[in-house]
């Protein structure tokens, strides 16, 4: 793919903000609090996918992570809680949104809770978070908001033309994640 100079300083941005939190992100949303976890904090293992034949790979921060465009690549910060928790945030950046989703696994790897949230190019976003009951995410949060004032808007036209980025991944269990071999056993 090419590497745009703006895909190289949109990927920069997705990953400071990761690394470093965002407005959306500043207080402890209940995922993170549920596991125990302060998002505040560096995360303490950084893995992404850049390269397809590769592989998922584990980082030593965010500034090692090699540049790539938009698109290309997934990212999953994870923090280790209290109770041997863990929360890991994978992040999706495309050229349109960034998808972003927190998930909380107890110590037997189960999913226990979620936080999921889409930002749009368009100026509005999508976000949802609640606990998993049998399978099922019980979403406690589910609005739509716009992305410069965080406030609830109504659904947008175009939320029906990206149905499908509106539903978060379910990874019922931490050893169906694309890099669980990376993880501490």
């Amino acid at each position: 793919m090419r590497k745009s100079k703006w895909g190289r300083l949109a990927s920069l941005f997705c990953l400071i903000v990761v690394g470093f939190g965002s407005r959306a992100t500043a207080s402890q949303s209940p995922t993170a609090k549920r596991c125990g976890a302060d998002q505040g904090r560096p995360a303490q293992r950084i893995l992404a996918i850049v390269d397809v034949t590769r592989g998922w790979r584990e980082y030593r921060s965010v500034s090692d992570v090699p540049e790539v465009a938009l698109g290309a690549a997934n990212y999953a910060y994870l923090w280790v809680g209290r109770d041997r928790n863990v929360l890991i945030r994978m992040q999706e950046p495309t050229e349109d949104f960034a998808v972003y989703t927190d998930y909380c696994f107890d110590p037997t790897g189960h999913l226990v809770h979620l936080k999921f949230e889409l930002r749009t190019a368009w100026g509005w976003g999508f976000r949802e978070e609640g606990p998993i009951l049998k399978g099922l995410l019980m979403a406690r949060t589910s609005e739509f908001f716009c992305t410069d004032t965080e406030k609830r808007i109504s659904r947008p036209e175009q939320a029906a033309d990206i149905a499908d980025w509106l539903k978060p991944q379910l990874y019922l269990r931490k050893s169906r994640l694309p890099f669980f071999k990376l993880l501490p056993k």
